[in-house]
């Protein structure tokens, strides 16, 4: 069966709200966005990579995917880029019914059945970036199999949290950890 790997950059105070660009996300009227730039430097395409070394897919929620397709293919031969374009993608969206980045699938129907069958499926694990709204839907069906967490050296104040009521409890075990610069990056699995 296929994990889910939801990984989030996280500031102190545990908000996940807008942390690549001042603008990424108003929603709310937060006015936090950017936090990650001071602290990320190489960081986020070396972690990338080494995350997704295996025949992985992506699975976003339909403002993160968004984002992505508004900037990713705008960079053309960028590695990030060719790994994104050659990953199969699926974007969770009551709204949207048709994606036009390559490999791209809208989920249909109930986000949480959805998943359900794409775990069921071969390949490898399916990650989660950023999706916070989809990322909550995730964790209250008990379908977060690993938290791959980068915690940066910032207290936003306000912003949507990584954990919030309405997530199933459960157990992870720590299964690695490591500094870069001021960066925590953990990997918590599921144990129970």
């Amino acid at each position: 069966m296929r994990k889910v790997i939801v990984q989030q950059f996280v500031s102190l105070d545990g908000v996940v709200q807008g942390p690549g660009t001042p603008d990424e996300d108003r929603e709310g009227g937060f006015e936090g966005g950017g936090w990650t730039a001071k602290h990320a430097g190489g960081l986020l395409s070396e972690t990338f990579f080494a995350w997704t070394a295996d025949d992985d897919a992506l699975l976003l929620g339909r403002k993160t995917y968004d984002i992505f397709y508004a900037y990713w293919p705008t960079t053309g031969d960028h590695p990030v880029n060719k790994r994104l374009e050659a990953m199969d993608k699926y974007v969770a969206s009551r709204s949207v019914k048709s994606a036009e980045w390559v490999n791209t699938t809208v989920l249909d129907g109930e986000v949480a059945s959805a998943v359900k069958e794409l775990k069921k499926g071969s390949g490898g694990p399916i990650w989660v970036s950023g999706s916070g709204n989809l990322t909550h839907t995730l964790m209250r069906h008990g379908l977060v199999d690993e938290y791959r967490l980068l915690f940066f050296p910032v207290v936003v104040g306000s912003g949507k949290r990584l954990f919030v009521d309405g997530a199933i409890p459960a157990d992870f075990d720590l299964t690695s950890s490591r500094t870069v610069g001021s960066v925590i990056i953990a990997t918590y699995e599921r144990c129970d």
